[in-house]
């Protein structure tokens, strides 16, 4: 094989497939079908709104996301530092804010779910039984409990105050809609949150000494607007190391000829030659692609793309109120989970974690960005669902839940002498430009996926059949195993990696103890019993009962 490729979709897994072919030595070409580059983590700012920056979801990075920390780490923010070293916030401290009481937060080591989430004993015993399930499960969780709603799974063994805000956690933590990701993707996700390797090191600055991001850690976010202090940066590099990035042109159909990609064909009608094709657009899209060649879409991994799609988009709609006043918080960086929020919000202030330099907009004091996460339940004012809301409707809903949340109200007050955040002037409240709302439905400009109880089966891996056309993205089959960063970055990897054996790919982190579980419960699976930890529970008494009667039948004698 030659040494040109060409990359379709500029996206985090694109532009990580670009970044470690052209450190090899390839000549690639990215062609992105939007305007600039990032996919859906990239950000804008618009005149029209007050040149606030503005993006398509909040977006944290765990302890767990070793990958993404790893590229971030080659890519040169300035001539003082990389981009892990200058545009890394320090950890995040996470609440949960119920309409009705306190806003809660975790200052422990080891996080106090039970404190977090009102549990009782009783909960917290029932709780840890289902999770450690999870956690010690391979077979039986990626072929059973990927099937299981997860929200119902857990309203089986918790009370209703803490099962309500143990499931509006899924949306801003896990990333998906709590209607339907599956007890497999919660399962894993917090087992990495509370288990990971290795330990990242940050130098000290501004905020404080240096510092260790592991496990049971709070989660980061970026220093200023994604596009500013990540993306462009990393374009940067790209085109120093020979990356040609094309904007606004989009992928229409490959050739396939002798089991192998002739060329591609762009929309605009101009063939693409090269020596290797990436794939690396949303799995919407790649999914239109491979079905214009039937050949390619009865082919393997390609074959597993129209039933990954088959639920539709996911709907995740950010918003951002920017104030005139600064409004200070009684944590230094905090975000909120709204705990009875119909749409699920989340709310954090952009000030906490941006560099100074960094403007929030003309006339703003204070950002908060927020993002409602579960769209097909009714809102509390217009009875109906965030999907079926104008835009009108929708900065309605989010005010009127916001504003019923005593949780943020007391958090506000605290730190203001008493003030309440309503009594701040609100400079403009903005919806991410790129949904577009009408009486049908809202749609995006481009469609975001999400794992769910349907998709674990069908996430394809990047090698493909096809010897010089791999995918990339955050829907293929990774080690982080849930739409994220990491899987993103770790994606275009090994996409990478397929003709690359060089490139490094950060394993997942599964402790020894874990491993041995996990391998015996793969065996009872195997022989159709129940889990592992089930029959241990019923073999404890038993053996009880056994040593017992053998003592008492003893004793007879």
């Amino acid at each position: 094989m030659g040494k040109t490729a060409a990359v379709f979709g500029g996206g985090i897994a694109g532009l990580a497939t670009a970044h470690e072919l052209a450190r090899r030595g390839w000549a690639v070409t990215i062609y992105e079908a939007n305007d600039e580059v990032g996919g859906f983590f990239r950000s804008t700012r618009a005149a029209g709104d007050r040149n606030m920056p503005s993006e398509y979801s909040w977006h944290g990075l765990g302890p767990w996301y070793h990958n993404a920390f790893d590229l971030l780490g080659q890519i040169p923010y300035d001539e003082t530092g990389t981009v892990y070293h200058k545009a890394l916030s320090r950890p995040v401290d996470f609440g949960m804010a119920p309409d009705g009481g306190k806003a809660v937060f975790d200052d422990t080591r080891f996080v106090n779910v039970r404190n977090l989430f009102g549990m009782t004993t009783r909960d917290l015993v029932r709780w840890s039984w289902l999770t450690v399930k999870t956690w010690t499960a391979r077979r039986r969780s990626e072929e059973e409990y990927a099937r299981i709603n997860a929200a119902e799974a857990y309203r089986q063994v918790l009370s209703e105050p803490s099962w309500l805000l143990w499931r509006a956690c899924f949306g801003p933590w896990v990333g998906s809609d709590w209607t339907n990701v599956s007890l497999h993707q919660v399962g894993l996700f917090f087992r990495k949150q509370l288990l990971s390797a290795p330990i990242w090191h940050h130098a000290g600055d501004g905020d404080g000494p240096a510092w260790t991001h592991g496990p049971r850690s709070g989660w980061l976010l970026l220093r200023g607007p994604s596009s500013e202090v990540w993306f462009d940066p990393w374009v940067a590099d790209l085109r120093r190391r020979g990356v040609t990035i094309r904007t606004g042109v989009t992928l229409q159909r490959f050739a396939f000829a002798k089991g192998r990609i002739a060329e591609a064909r762009l929309a605009n009608g101009e063939p693409v030659q090269a020596d290797l094709y990436v794939l690396a657009t949303n799995p919407f899209a790649a999914a239109e692609v491979v079905a214009r060649t039937p050949a390619l879409a009865r082919s393997g991994e390609l074959s597993k793309l129209a039933p990954l799609v088959r639920d539709g988009p996911h709907t995740q709609v950010s918003f951002r109120i920017a104030f005139a006043e600064r409004i200070a918080w009684p944590r230094k960086r905090a975000a909120l989970v709204i705990g009875d929020s119909e749409y699920n919000l989340t709310l954090f202030a952009e000030e906490q974690v941006w560099r100074p330099e960094i403007p929030l907009g003309d006339g703003v004091a204070s950002l908060w960005t927020g993002t409602a996460c579960v769209s097909k339940r009714p809102g509390r004012l217009f009875g109906i669902p965030l999907e079926r809301c104008t835009q009108e409707q929708f900065v309605e809903e989010v005010m009127a839940q916001l504003a019923s949340c005593a949780g943020l109200d007391g958090m506000i007050r605290e730190a203001n002498g008493g003030r309440s955040w309503r009594s701040f002037p609100i400079v403009r409240i903005e919806v991410w430009h790129e949904w577009v709302f009408s009486p049908e439905g809202i749609r995006p400009r481009q469609p975001k996926w999400v794992n769910s109880t349907t998709t674990q089966r069908w996430l394809p891996s990047q090698r493909t059949a096809v010897p010089n056309l791999v995918l990339a993205g955050a829907h293929t089959r990774t080690f982080a195993d849930v739409w994220s960063i990491e899987a993103a970055v770790e994606s275009g990897r090994r996409a990478a990696r397929v003709v690359e054996p060089g490139v490094r790919v950060i394993p997942e982190y599964v402790p020894w103890y874990l491993r041995i579980a996990r391998r015996i419960d793969d065996v009872c699976y195997a022989l159709g019993l129940p889990h592992a930890l089930d029959l241990l529970l019923f073999a404890i008494p038993a053996a009880i009962l056994a040593l017992l009667l053998a003592l008492r039948f003893r004793r007879r004698r």
